[in-house]
């Protein structure tokens, strides 16, 4: 596949042929800055804009190459035939994500949808993610394309687009800002907590921020809010930021009312803090049903302030994220704590993570259009300013330190580019919101299972730390299934195993740490008579599933399959090891390739008694994407993909998807 095109020289093209005078004067100054190389210690500003209640599939479910609606190994409701993608209304009517065309309805003007911590923890259903309609209504099952939100895809695909990114908790807003402001809620009580609805008393919670942890480490910082601030600034929740002298630092940058104006002001003298959060209005904060192209234009002022002073944009790390998901339909299943994890829990129900929101890395050492897929959280946010100004958040738990990045994985210090894109006019996008307010209301399809339209081609992708395997074993002796995993990449790994047919178990959760594995058994014959379908599913579309009947094997004389992948690294071909344990017949298998350049490619090998055969299997661009099945045995198969990580290279080739 042909390398990005260097931004640089795309921007100069596109200027050349559209004329300079279209281009705003201040980015006009960012596009002619000299490109250089960097490190972390090159950033001298972090900007932080958190807009309001939009999921990834709602906005980007359609854009090519990140995980969205061309994810053909989405999980399998429970019980069922068919996948996450297809909802269940309740009544026995299945929906899928429907279009918010707002050409022809008031789409950029949609209701707010719930997103309260009983539906959202309804929705998510243990982990089985089938229940968003009857939660949330059907509009909870809608999104927008690139013709709608054209801004929000035109940033994705100039700098680096998180596709694995959720919110800290499966609830509203108010608990998910907490998390971005000073990692936690406090699950224990101790200091005003636990806080898991927008429902508590104001001045009470006592915990310490990270705004109080720079100050205290002498770190600048500020929030830049309207006098409407949608109550979405967190710091007014806790008791040390009341009632304030306005003498006081933490009044002064955490309280204080600051306009775009300040912001500007700030950038035009180089007197930008180390670390800045940004708070919108309401009008402009994207919450429905506010239009996301009002709101996109809020972001692109601060953006275009940023560019006004090419010297502060080259120091400048931009990133725009979602409190929540707004209780919009998201389909990639949430990494879970086990039970039982330490300040994970409140009233017993896991806290998070919640639904995946867009976010966008915006920087020099960013752009590109890639798109990273490392598991990450709003506590994300707050290891990247911990490593990268060395101040502590006491409150990030140890499983989110495990699980979730620190949105390093979303630069190159290697390539740096100090250009500024060029973005569609945001004051056309508003003036056009505006005029489709008396649109029509949309209203749901008929009940259908036909997917969404995404768009084809592939994106870079950033260094996952992952290298996951995972294999299923049979023990005839006690009539068990094991399933193994294992994880030799440099993260920790979030595991959920679901029972799709035989049981009704909810869904299991495991936590991997690097260069470890592990094993857990399944009484196949207790629970399904011998018959057993479950599937393993990790970060970066890790994903086997795994059926097959005992009762097909030794007893009566037929083969006995085992199965492993061996994922071998970055650049390597995967190895598959085909066991015939059986003593009497040949297990004949046929191995199905279906990511490769030049279509599915079947073979058929046949394994004598006793023995084994090792393949060499050549991935496609790192993918792979393999169906096993056994002649004779109508039971088994196994469906094993994967990305061999470990550098840089391109998201899931869109060679037959659906196939």
């Amino acid at each position: 596949m042909t390398p990005p095109i260097d931004r640089r020289k795309f921007i100069q093209n596109s200027m050349a042929a559209i004329g300079t005078t279209m281009l705003p004067p201040a980015l006009m100054k960012a596009i002619a800055a000299p490109a250089t190389t960097g490190t972390l210690g090159s950033i001298a500003h972090v900007v932080i804009l958190c807009q309001e209640n939009r999921s990834f599939d709602h906005y980007f479910g359609t854009i090519k190459g990140a995980r969205g609606f061309n994810d053909d190994h989405a999980a399998t409701i429970q019980s069922t035939t068919h996948n996450v993608f297809s909802q269940n209304d309740g009544s026995g009517n299945l929906y899928t994500p429907w279009h918010l065309n707002t050409t022809a309805v008031a789409g950029q003007w949609l209701g707010d949808v719930a997103h309260d911590l009983t539906t959202g923890t309804a929705a998510w259903d243990y982990g089985r993610s089938d229940k968003w309609i009857p939660e949330k209504t059907l509009n909870s099952a809608t999104y927008f394309n690139r013709n709608d939100i054209p801004y929000h895809y035109a940033l994705a695909d100039a700098f680096t687009l998180c596709d694995n990114y959720f919110c800290s908790a499966r609830t509203s807003t108010n608990p998910n800002r907490l998390f971005l402001m000073s990692g936690g809620v406090d699950p224990a009580g101790t200091n005003g907590g636990p806080i898991d609805t927008n429902s508590f008393t104001y001045g009470t919670l006592t915990w310490q921020t990270y705004p109080e942890a720079l100050q205290n480490a002498g770190v600048s910082w500020r929030v830049y809010q309207a006098a409407d601030n949608y109550d979405d600034n967190a710091l007014a929740w806790f008791k040390q930021f009341t009632n304030l002298p306005t003498t006081s630092p933490l009044y002064i940058n955490g309280r204080q009312t600051r306009a775009l104006s300040d912001f500007q002001n700030d950038v035009t003298n180089n007197t930008l803090p180390a670390v800045s959060w940004i708070v919108a209005p309401a009008a402009q904060s994207e919450h429905p049903a506010y239009s996301p192209n009002v709101g996109v234009d809020y972001v692109n002022q601060y953006l275009s302030a940023l560019a006004s002073n090419p010297a502060v944009w080259a120091k400048t790390v931009f990133i725009l994220t979602y409190d929540e998901n707004g209780g919009f339909y998201d389909h990639v299943t949430t990494p879970t704590p086990p039970t039982g994890t330490t300040n994970e829990f409140i009233s017993g129900v896991s806290i998070g993570l919640g639904s995946r929101v867009p976010t966008i890395v915006c920087s020099p050492w960013s752009t590109g259009g890639y798109v990273a897929s490392e598991v990450f959280d709003h506590t994300s946010t707050l290891q990247f300013l911990e490593k990268w100004t060395g101040v502590t958040c006491p409150n990030i738990s140890a499983w989110r330190r495990s699980v979730c990045g620190d949105l390093t994985s979303c630069f190159n210090f290697s390539s740096v580019n100090n250009s500024f894109p060029v973005l569609p006019n945001t004051a056309a996008l508003v003036t056009l919101a505006n005029s489709q307010q008396t649109l029509p209301t949309p209203t749901a399809p008929a009940p259908n299972t036909v997917m969404p339209v995404f768009e084809a081609g592939q994106k870079p992708l950033r260094i996952q730390p992952y290298q996951l395997d995972g294999w299923l074993t049979q023990d005839l002796t006690n009539k068990e299934v094991w399933t193994n995993w294992n994880n030799g990449g440099s993260k920790s790994v979030a595991l959920q195993i679901n029972v799709n047919n035989y049981r009704t178990d909810n869904p299991y959760q495991y936590l991997i740490a690097p260069n470890s594995g592990g094993k857990d058994y399944w009484h196949a014959i207790a629970y399904g008579k011998g018959f057993y379908d479950m599937e393993m599913i990790g970060p970066n579309q890790f994903y086997r599933r795994f059926q097959g009947y005992l009762n097909a094997t030794a007893w009566q004389g037929q083969p006995e399959p085992q199965v492993r992948l061996t994922n071998n690294g970055a650049g390597q071909p995967v190895s598959i090891l085909l066991d015939n344990t059986g003593t009497t017949n040949s297990a004949v298998f046929t191995v199905l390739d279906r990511v490769t350049s030049t279509g599915q490619i079947s073979q058929t090998i046949t394994v004598a008694p006793k023995s084994s055969v090792t393949l060499s299997l050549t991935t496609t661009q790192g993918w792979y994407d393999v169906k096993i099945t056994l002649a004779g045995d109508t039971y088994f198969m196994q469906s094993l993909v994967g990305y061999t990580e470990g550098v840089l290279g391109y998201t899931r080739p869109p060679v037959l998807r659906w196939s």
